[in-house]
């Protein structure tokens, strides 16, 4: 609603500035670090690379930490909607540290990391397959899904959404829920093509992601 709209933008811009600075003191480390000196990686969270250091330079690159950001951020956002309008800022500050510094990146570990126990990167992967999540269908979208369920069930609905004379809660803007739905279309444009995480070679790959996005989006936004 109007009267709350300046603090759910607060809110989603929050998710970028808290989820940049701790994914980048822990988030990534947890990620995809592996220490070098140890026989083996660790299979349940990673051990190294924490505020880009200890030879990041030398072990990774610039682009993986902005590409794999950008997911954690998505991550934190989609709480965002669930929690809206009844969550302090500073409660929500702390939840956004604490998913993309600690609980997203150890999922993500679990299954993109060669060293996790889910990936399907190692020589016995779980059920000889490992998870197979392309673009973050399930790391990103089950982690952010659960903890805004967890989020909604704690806070409780809107007063005088449900119950004895309650009535429809109508957002204010229709044109911005319109320019919201656009930038999240084209934006997905960068998510899914760009998982191939590559376009040299891979061009048939990356074309057909785009065209299934497309597809998904337009039959999402006919029939919802």
């Amino acid at each position: 609603r109007a009267k709350n709209a300046q603090n759910i933008l607060l809110k989603n811009l929050m998710d970028a500035c808290v989820g940049a600075l701790w994914f980048w003191a822990t988030g990534y480390g947890f990620a995809y670090g592996a220490r070098t000196d140890s026989t083996a990686g660790n299979w349940f969270i990673g051990n190294d690379l924490f505020f880009l250091s200890n030879g990041f330079e030398g072990k990774d690159v610039f682009h993986s930490w902005f590409f794999q950001f950008a997911f954690a951020a998505t991550a934190a956002t989609i709480v965002s909607g669930a929690v809206a309008e009844r969550c302090s800022m500073a409660a929500y500050a702390g939840y956004s540290a604490f998913l993309t510094g600690f609980v997203y990146p150890v999922v993500v570990h679990w299954v993109w990391s060669s060293d996790g126990f889910l990936s399907a990167f190692i020589s016995d992967p779980f059920l000889k397959v490992g998870v197979v999540d392309f673009a973050g269908c399930g790391v990103v979208h089950m982690v952010g899904g659960a903890a805004a369920g967890v989020g909604a069930y704690v806070l409780g609905p809107r007063l005088g959404r449900f119950g004895p004379g309650s009535k429809p809660i109508k957002g204010h803007s229709m044109p911005l829920v319109v320019l919201g739905t656009f930038l999240l279309w084209v934006g997905w444009y960068g998510f899914n093509p760009g998982s191939t995480l590559m376009i040299s070679g891979v061009e048939d790959v990356a074309s057909k992601v785009a065209a299934t996005t497309t597809l998904a989006a337009a039959s999402g936004g006919l029939f919802n």
